[in-house]
């Protein structure tokens, strides 16, 4: 059998590289890979030299291995480099899986981190939307506060003295205010009755203003009648007439008749 002169890479079909891991891995093949290429270069030498007998016509020569033997070496350490390959791949595999997992944690500590600190610079931007309130001063209201809100007030030495003052004094503004939304509320309601009123009474005048001018024309019309029956000439008296008006003052009044007795 002829050693091959080339060694190609190895096909992804390979068996050899679908082999499957063991759990105990083998050792590393470097301790026989020295006595196997100082095995194989004696061999090529012998065969040389074999060669060279063979052409000038002498014996052959002495020391030959068995090329099965060799063959079978050469296997063996391929073997255990795949083995020991494809361990390492899968371990580079999964040190390339935890290495992406461990990228993804930090993009989103590091995400988290951005935000943490806009908030902090919000934070630090922050302007208390009470201090643009009109809130009487603090001595002003410890002169008009009661017994109970400067009982609740921890001692002017205490840290936590300004921070309470402070949450009192939004406390009784907002009192304040509450009371006053309260009186605009009834206000505005009283203005809706005074404008619902107005209406019902700027509805009446409308139906008395109506009745008004129907009775002003009514009276306009029996005024201009009037004014046209006496307007009219009265007729002169004619003989006839009058001679008709003195007999009928010459007959006397007839009798009543008498009114029998109701029984």
């Amino acid at each position: 059998m002829v050693l091959p002169r080339r060694i190609d890479e190895p096909s992804p079909l390979d068996p050899l590289i679908l082999l499957p891991i063991p759990d105990t891995l083998p050792t590393s093949p470097q301790g026989d890979l020295d006595p196997l290429l100082t095995t194989l270069l004696s061999q090529i030498d012998a065969q040389t030299q074999h060669q060279d007998d063979r052409s000038a016509g002498t014996g052959p020569g002495a020391g030959k291995v068995p090329i099965t033997a060799l063959t079978a070496s050469i296997r063996a350490i391929n073997r255990k480099s795949q083995i020991l390959l494809n361990a390492a791949r899968g371990s580079v595999a999964q040190e390339r899986d935890a290495l992406d997992q461990s990228d993804s944690v930090l993009r989103g500590v590091e995400y988290e981190r951005e935000r943490v600190r806009e908030e902090i610079e919000r934070c630090k931007d922050y302007v208390p939307e009470y201090e643009a309130l009109e809130l009487p001063d603090a001595e002003s209201f410890l002169s008009q506060a009661g017994e109970s809100v400067l009982s609740s007030l921890p001692s002017q030495e205490s840290d936590e003295y300004e921070q309470a003052l402070m949450i009192a004094r939004l406390e009784s503004e907002l009192e304040e205010i509450t009371k006053r939304e309260v009186l605009v509320a009834q206000l505005t309601q009283d203005r809706d009755a005074l404008i619902k009123a107005k209406k019902e009474i700027k509805i009446k005048f409308d139906a008395v203003d109506v009745h008004l001018a129907g009775f002003t024309r009514s009276a306009n019309a029996v005024a201009s009648k009037l004014k046209d029956v006496a307007d009219l000439p009265i007729p002169a008296p004619t003989s006839s007439s009058m001679q008709a008006s003195s007999s009928t003052s010459e007959i006397p009044p007839s009798p009543l008749p008498a009114s029998s007795p109701t029984a």
